[in-house]
């Protein structure tokens, strides 16, 4: 067969061509926001993003010939080295990543794919039954390991993605929508437990669904027993085990005037610097607010603002087209595959992507807290650029083996 012919064949060329067009948006944007008028130029974090991005390619390539049945085979074992290295750089670590001299890898990035691996081999078993409570234990349990060890680095905002992959993977597996609405519910009290006609609210429109559902006694006294635990820990850890610089995100979020030039500070520059955009932005290398420096980690987790500003709406909605047509091509992949496994792990990797971008933007422009988690393909960042080039990798991979069946 001609090799080109091969190639439009079995790789997805769009969904490639679309991530290297952001990826190299990102380096445009990181040599803007660094960019010294003084210097006449941007240093070497640009040229930094460029080594990784190449590395990352590589990783892509190596993940995308690798065969999906040694996935499925290592999918465990997989997911226990990632948790032994979570345990590792919690003892022998800086807490959040392993420095290597020069490089700085965090456990937690490859955790996301291997969570992944190991959700999507436990529920592509035969004859699993969905509608049983204990059928739940094991992805809470696979969830939950890596969630609490990030959060204890601490990390919250990376601890928050594992959680979002759990539901969308259960979905795919056919779960129906009532169960959810029940493993939602635990989040629902967290949210009404600081008030109190809310709270009531919710037991209410539970205590009807129960009514109308009538689920197995089994379910009914699981959730009673976790939405009233959350419920009255709630409080508790709001007092003893957050650390102050979260509840400072959480409270900001709410209100980010209430600490203009602390905890409130990046996000109101974030909107002046997004809102000064306009239609079509100030032009690149023009950004005030990234040239004088108002707006802090803006190479970061704030490099969506410095697009808004040089480029306007129209340049931040071009790069959300971008990041939709990556989205939908991942939805599509895990259509069309004949794998169950290959179509649950496309999917768990598309959560990833659309809780980061979410969160991300939903931070820079004030609707969401500022969580410390970087938008993909655009933040500088080597661990995070490196795992979500394996993530498409394994997209790629996922769909030059869509006929396989195992």
């Amino acid at each position: 067969m001609n090799f080109s012919r091969y190639i439009q064949r079995e790789l997805d060329i769009s969904l490639l061509l679309a991530v290297l067009s952001t990826a190299a948006i990102g380096i445009t944007m990181i040599y803007s926001a660094t960019f010294n008028w003084d210097l006449g130029s941007a240093g070497a974090v640009y040229k930094k993003q460029i080594v990784w991005t190449a590395l990352a390619l590589i990783a892509l390539v190596f993940t995308v010939a690798i065969p999906l049945k040694f996935y499925y085979a290592f999918a465990y074992i997989l997911y226990g080295v990632a948790i032994f290295l979570l345990v590792l750089v919690l003892e022998f670590g800086d807490r959040r990543w392993f420095n290597l001299g020069p490089m700085h890898v965090q456990p937690s990035e490859l955790a996301k794919i291997a969570t992944v691996l190991a959700l999507a081999r436990y529920l592509s078993r035969r004859n699993l039954n969905l509608d049983r409570v204990r059928t739940f234990v094991a992805p809470l349990v696979l969830v939950m390991i890596p969630a609490l060890l990030v959060y204890k680095q601490p990390d919250l905002g990376t601890s928050l993605v594992f959680w979002a992959i759990l539901l969308p993977v259960l979905y795919w597996a056919g779960l129906r929508p009532i169960v959810m609405f029940f493993i939602v519910s635990p989040f629902l009290s967290l949210i009404c437990a600081f008030h109190y006609f809310s709270l009531v609210f919710l037991i209410l429109l539970m205590a009807g669904i129960i009514f109308i559902v009538r689920p197995r006694l089994s379910l009914i006294v699981t959730l009673v027993t976790v939405n009233l635990t959350v419920a009255v820990g709630a409080p508790y850890i709001w007092d003893h085990k957050l650390h102050e610089y979260q509840k400072r995100r959480i409270l900001t979020f709410l209100n980010p005037d209430m600490d203009k030039l602390g905890a409130g500070y990046q996000v109101i520059q974030s909107r002046v610097a997004i809102g000064s955009g306009g239609l079509s932005g100030k032009g690149y290398l023009e950004g005030t607010q990234t040239k004088l420096a108002f707006l802090p980690e803006q190479h970061t987790d704030f490099i969506f603002s410095v697009l808004g500003e040089e480029f306007g709406f129209l340049g931040a909605i071009a790069v959300l087209a971008l990041f939709l047509f990556i989205i939908w091509r991942a939805v599509h992949i895990a259509t069309i595959v004949k794998s169950r496994f290959s179509s649950l792990v496309a999917i768990g990797l598309v959560s990833i992507l659309v809780f980061h971008i979410f969160v991300n933007i939903g931070m820079t422009i004030g609707v969401m807290p500022v969580t410390g988690l970087p938008l993909p393909f655009l933040s500088y960042g080597g661990s995070p650029l490196v795992v979500n080039m394996i993530l498409v990798g394994f997209l790629l991979n996922i769909y030059s083996r869509r006929h396989e069946y195992y």
